[in-house]
């Protein structure tokens, strides 16, 4: 398998949340949800985005569990505006290592994603989603997951709109 099918995937109650591996470095349990504050992992204090409270307001979904978890992720995958973006919303520079972390309060699995159950968004209104982060929807048919669906997340994109500005 290519490893641009390696997702990780955030599980709300109706909605799986994907995000292309390449981006996470690790991730982090934390014993209690970090809310508004930066974090220190390692000696090194790390900006903090809690994507999870965005993503539960913004698609009206809930957590399936409880399950605090910082994503770690490097700046240098992420272009220079977007890192001016981040340090200001955190009110912290990056640390030596580069490094930055995202919180979601949810469970976090690794999955191997069939690119063909994932649908690019129609021509209509695909600038406009992407714009919000999404790129690509897919819908889960098995009798378990009958209703469930899966959205591909532009990790860039939706970082812009979340520390304060569209994509």
């Amino acid at each position: 398998m290519e490893a641009a099918n390696h997702f990780t995937c955030l599980a709300y109650d109706t909605i799986d949340f994907l995000i292309q591996s390449k981006f996470i470095i690790y991730g982090i349990y934390l014993p209690e949800a970090c809310k508004n504050s930066n974090i220190i992992f390692e000696s090194e204090l790390l900006p903090h985005i809690s994507l999870g409270e965005f993503l539960e307001k913004e698609f009206s979904c809930g957590h399936s569990e409880e399950s605090n978890v910082m994503l770690v992720m490097k700046k240098d995958d992420f272009g220079e505006d977007l890192q001016k973006k981040i340090v200001k919303f955190c009110e912290t520079e990056f640390p030596v290592s580069g490094n930055f972390a995202v919180s979601v309060n949810t469970q976090v699995s690794s999955q191997i994603i069939d690119f063909s159950t994932l649908r690019l968004l129609p021509a209509g209104i695909r600038d406009k989603l992407e714009e919000c982060g999404i790129s690509a929807l897919g819908f889960l048919g098995d009798s378990y997951n009958k209703n469930r669906r899966q959205i591909l997340l532009s990790m860039d994109n939706l970082l812009k709109i979340v520390t304060g500005g569209q994509a």
